[in-house]
């Protein structure tokens, strides 16, 4: 990327329409929205490449290997600083996009979104929805690992919102998922430095549980909660390098986990496949 190159910035969204047609997928992307700007920066990556292994070897092309781009490098891939203000993107496949909350209710807070602009889940293709629908669990268990990985699964909290139209409070007119993490109250994360990796947290199924669970919020503390409203803070770059990065470990074990190491995988087909797809072209 030459130096002298401007940053793209993000633009909010004023219009709630997703087309001049009648089919609101006849138009997949939008200048002013700011999540086709994020999916539009950020190219399908595997998550075995956003977050390798350490001491990994790189999967060997299944084609003749085609010219490299400036920021190619998987390193570089997802990196933060293409937009301003910055993205950051934990997971990024064909038709899927997840990326943490600019202004997050609570730490860990991300947003799952599809790739091609869809105002309303009434406009997704059924690709695009069922993508979606294989992964949004994936990478729920992926933030709640990262967020609380002293915590289990089964233990923890979070809400899935998503709203549709200005009157259900949607803000930016592009679907998305809401991953909101609901830790106990008073909780404090673990020091990173104690375990090796976020699959360290698998301990935490076989002890006692520190903190007791969360009572059910009552009047208007539950409805806030329960429509992900609530008081919202900037978005701590500094500490979303590195939340992020430990989301993307996750991401990779849950999907080696689920699909095997040094596979990709057709969720529309339910089949794996091996690594060295052609870049840019893989599918979950």
């Amino acid at each position: 990327m030459a130096s002298d190159r401007s940053i793209p910035s993000l633009v909010p969204e004023t219009s709630h329409s997703s087309a001049t047609g009648s089919d609101p997928r006849s138009h997949d992307y939008s200048p002013d929205c700011p999540f086709c700007m994020i999916a539009g920066t950020y190219h399908p990556i595997s998550p075995l490449e956003a977050s390798p292994r350490a001491g990994a070897e790189p999967a060997e092309p299944a084609e003749p290997a085609e010219p490299a781009e400036p920021d190619a490098a998987p390193a570089l891939a997802l990196a933060p600083g293409k937009l301003d203000p910055p993205s950051f993107v934990l997971f990024s496949s064909e038709h899927v996009i997840a990326f943490l909350d600019i202004m997050p209710l609570t730490r860990g807070h991300v947003l799952v979104a599809p790739r091609k602009h869809r105002v309303k889940v009434g406009d997704l293709s059924p690709d695009e929805m069922g993508e979606i629908g294989r992964v949004l669990p994936l990478l729920a268990r992926s933030v709640v690992r990262t967020v609380m990985p002293d915590i289990p699964h089964n233990q923890a909290d979070y809400n899935i919102v998503q709203n549709n139209g200005p009157g259900a409070a949607q803000v930016v007119p592009h679907v998305h998922f809401h991953v909101v993490p609901r830790p106990p109250l008073n909780y404090v994360p673990p020091d990173p430095s104690a375990s090796a990796s976020p699959s360290a947290s698998v301990s935490a199924q076989q002890g006692p549980r520190r903190y007791p669970p969360n009572p059910q919020p009552k009047g208007p503390k539950r409805t806030a909660i329960l429509y992900g409203r609530g008081p919202r803070e900037d978005l701590d770059y500094e500490d979303a390098a590195v939340l992020v990065e430990r989301m993307r470990q996750c991401v990779r074990q849950e999907w080696e986990t689920t699909f095997g190491f040094g596979q990709t995988a057709d969720l529309t087909t339910g089949r794996a496949g091996h690594r060295g797809d052609k870049r840019g072209a893989w599918k979950v």
